[in-house]
């Protein structure tokens, strides 16, 4: 019998209902990532192309993947529905394909695409009997929304290096196997850092000065700017002309 999580604001949805249907026993929670569980550690996020375009200018989507990369190294990104409707959706779309392309290659986040609801629940069928045959059932305990109460002591210094930027669960074991205490991966240089597999200078230098550099707080540019390097005016221009 396939079991599947699901998280509790995905009752708006049709999905849950036609997973059901498709024989899969449905069990709502919420949490912590993501919005279904699959297997023991493998997650998925399901959005939609409305809602891709709103977490994206929101927010939400860089912050959601993030997320996940700290809980997860095994997660992907379903995208519902028809890409080509994003210039109806709204006049920067271009940004949202650039967030999504973004996610893709440079953070490689394994990206679905589905056709609709049913399509959607049809994928997590097969995705999750897939992995449920070679990876544990999915547990409650390690999903659920804020951090499990019966962490251990090497949890928490994961959990607290993988909040880097840039750092998921796989590196900061390596950073904490290399410097050996949580202390130590902080008061490492920029070189050192450099010295672990997979960190190269740049991400080391952000770390460093994330670490060391006063706090300063100071108004930010919106995502929305920042995909589309300008004002919501000059992207809607760029939208038009293109």
């Amino acid at each position: 019998m396939v079991k599947v999580y699901v998280d509790e604001r995905e009752r708006r949805s049709e999905v849950p209902r036609y997973l059901s249907e498709l024989g899969v026993t449905v069990v709502f929670k919420t949490l912590e990532v993501g919005d279904y569980l699959l297997a023991g550690g493998v997650v998925a996020e399901r959005k939609s192309v409305g809602d891709l375009a709103k977490s994206v200018f929101d927010g939400r989507f860089f912050d959601q993947l993030s997320r996940m990369a700290q809980v997860t190294d095994r997660y992907f990104l379903i995208v519902e529905g028809d890409l080509s409707r994003l210039k109806y959706v709204t006049t920067r779309y271009r940004a949202v394909t650039s967030a999504l392309y973004y996610a893709s290659v440079a953070s490689r986040v394994p990206v679905l695409f589905t056709e609709d609801e049913r399509h959607t629940a049809e994928l997590i069928k097969y995705l999750a009997t897939k992995f449920q045959e070679s990876a544990p059932a999915p547990t409650y305990a390690t999903v659920a929304r804020g951090k499990p109460k019966g962490m251990s002591l090497s949890d928490w210094q994961l959990y607290v290096v993988s909040s880097l930027p840039g750092v998921g669960p796989k590196l900061a074991e390596k950073l904490l196997r290399k410097f050996g205490s949580v202390r130590a991966v902080f008061n490492a240089s920029i070189v050192e850092l450099a010295s672990v597999e997979g960190l190269p200078e740049s991400k080391a230098s952000l770390i460093y000065r994330v670490i060391n550099e006063p706090y300063a707080k100071r108004k930010s540019r919106s995502l929305e700017e920042y995909i589309v390097g300008g004002t919501g005016s000059n992207s809607q221009g760029e939208g038009e002309g293109g």
